[in-house]
């Protein structure tokens, strides 16, 4: 006879991120795929336990919109708070009013810590799989100037407010990419200015400007800089990048230490005691969640390629790559490219958002490759290599 797990999630469904309903002997994902469902006995978790009101502990799984619904309300006092300690830290007494983060599992604390979890290079790796990572990611900041957005620069993010640094690196970068050689020292000259200019200034260095918008507009301007700087092949340029490299990964840090305290004033007028959200006809609910993800999952999509990006540097001077850790990011195919609130929060209630770490992902392989967008795949392939990527992405038990 089947009964509920008092145990958290089956290892399955905990190591995958999925929501389990917690049936033994087997739940009922692991049922539907016909895998061996086992139940761990005891909580192995970094993460802070959710509390009930009983004072029971319930799965801390970051998927909370994982569930089948065939309604078109998205009911966010059905989601479970987080911890008291865990409100403790994103809310210090007196600081403002006290949330739960009801539907927002993007913006709970815990999502926005680096996992420094040592990782193995991927099978067969070669040096030359660090130039074809610094390509693509060239690749996708030239399709940044050509159409406003990429895999890690949301097409809503700078909509409403684009900071001057960014204008002036976005004109900077355009030019770099439309040089001739007549005026590529120029272009350079004018590149490493900006830069200077960009990394004296008080509030970068002191990670005191105004919001998180204005902070990672100055980090893509930065790496704007830095991807020219060093691989452009010019010698003062890319002693100049070295010498800036620094200073950009203390940016990137404090908008990831900072996120998680400016992200939830968004979320301050929503009361999850008494809202309903309509997906359909209540868009202004929809916008603040929306908005928030929109920065935050940016945010953690740019602290990955610029990790990335710093590794590759490396790898490629030195012979070897360090590990610069993970964070988590969203890989559900259509949610980066959802065109409104409603739309992207519709797709968020009827489907797993595949919220994961490229560290933990491996689980995705079990998935069809048409469900995970652009950038899953990418950082798929940066952790379990181009060979089994490729088999999976043409049909393959992997």
């Amino acid at each position: 006879m089947a009964a509920i797990s008092t145990s958290r999630s089956c290892t399955r469904c905990n190591t995958a991120k999925r929501k389990c309903d917690r049936v033994t002997p087997s739940c009922r994902l692991c049922r539907r795929k016909k895998l061996e469902c086992v139940y761990p006995s005891e909580r192995l978790s970094s993460f802070v336990p959710i509390q009930t009101t009983s004072g029971a502990s319930t799965p801390p799984e970051l998927s909370l919109l994982n569930f089948e619904s065939t309604s078109n309300e998205l009911n966010i006092s059905e989601f479970p708070p987080l911890s008291e300690a865990a409100l403790d830290i994103a809310n210090p007494p007196g600081s403002a009013p006290r949330i739960n983060y009801c539907g927002a599992w993007f913006l709970a604390p815990e999502t926005f810590m680096v996992d420094h979890t040592p990782m193995p290079l991927p099978p067969n790796f070669k040096i030359s799989d660090l130039k074809g990572f610094v390509r693509l990611v060239e690749g996708w900041m030239a399709a940044w100037i050509t159409t406003g957005s990429n895999p890690f620069i949301h097409a809503h993010l700078y909509r409403s407010n684009f900071p001057s640094c960014l204008q002036i690196a976005f004109t900077t970068l355009s030019a770099y990419l439309n040089r001739t050689q007549a005026t590529t020292d120029m272009i350079l000259r004018a590149v490493n200015d900006q830069a200077s200019t960009l990394v004296s200034a008080s509030d970068v260095e002191a990670g005191t400007s105004p919001d998180l918008l204005e902070d990672l507009a100055h980090i893509h301007a930065l790496l704007v800089y830095q991807m020219v700087g060093l691989f452009d092949g010019d010698i003062r340029s890319r002693h100049l990048a070295e010498q800036r490299a620094a200073i950009f990964t203390i940016s990137l840090d404090r908008a990831i230490e900072k996120a998680s305290r400016e992200l939830r004033w968004d979320l301050l007028e929503l009361d999850p005691n008494h809202l309903t959200l309509s997906l359909t006809s209540q868009t202004s609910l929809a916008e603040p969640l929306w908005r928030s993800w929109i920065i935050s999952e940016s945010l953690r999509r740019t602290w990955l390629i610029c990790n990335g990006i710093s590794a590759s540097y490396d790898g490629l001077k030195q012979g070897w790559t360090p590990c610069n850790g993970d964070v988590m990011f969203t890989s559900r195919e259509g949610l980066w490219s959802a065109g409104s609130a409603l739309s992207w929060g519709k797709m968020c209630m009827e489907r797993d958002v595949r919220f994961v770490g490229r560290f933990r992902a491996e689980w995705l392989f079990e998935v069809a490759p048409e469900e995970v967008d652009e950038f899953g795949k990418v950082m798929l392939e940066s952790i379990y290599g181009r060979e089994r990527s490729m088999t999976w992405l043409h049909g393959t038990k992997c």
